[in-house]
């Protein structure tokens, strides 16, 4: 039996549903529990445009959006010119290589277009290739936490 693949918005209502992907960055970035549960509990706002959010068989299992403020640019201001940027695109270590990343990218991509956006940004120290696959062109490459990391931009 095929599985079913849904992508939706993020519901700032959710609780349930924020409280996972606050586990998922703290377990992946460090970024700490109460700033994830703050950002998605009331957005859209000033710095996250939109939150997607991908299930199997009604079971959680990626997450990924546009926000202008991403973690680099603390360490290097000199990004601040891109924005908006494609923001913690995350897959479930139980389901990644199977495609799921694109397609999230993907609807990603779509909902930039639908909210007028003309290009949009991101950075990745572990995913170029799956990247220029999808289009994306490298832009500058800088260190940043101890990764040779490559910001990418794509015209949507």
């Amino acid at each position: 039996m095929e599985a079913k693949i849904n992508i939706q918005k993020l519901n700032s209502n959710d609780l349930t549903v924020i409280s996972k992907i606050a586990d998922w960055y703290l377990a992946e970035w460090d970024t700490p529990r109460e700033r994830t549960i703050s950002r998605f509990s009331s957005q859209p706002n000033q710095d996250v445009l939109f939150q997607l959010v991908l299930s199997v068989d009604n079971k959680l299992k990626a997450a990924g959006g546009i926000a202008h403020k991403v973690e680099i640019l603390k360490v290097h201001k000199k990004l601040i010119k891109y924005q908006p940027w494609v923001a913690l695109l995350y897959v479930a270590k139980d389901f990644r290589n199977r495609g799921l990343g694109k397609m999230l990218l993907e609807e990603i991509e779509e909902c930039a277009k639908e909210q007028n956006l003309k290009k949009i940004y991101l950075y990745t120290f572990t995913a170029e290739s799956l990247y220029k696959k999808c289009g994306w062109k490298v832009i500058e490459r800088v260190l940043y936490k101890g990764h040779n990391t490559v910001v990418m931009e794509k015209e949507i």
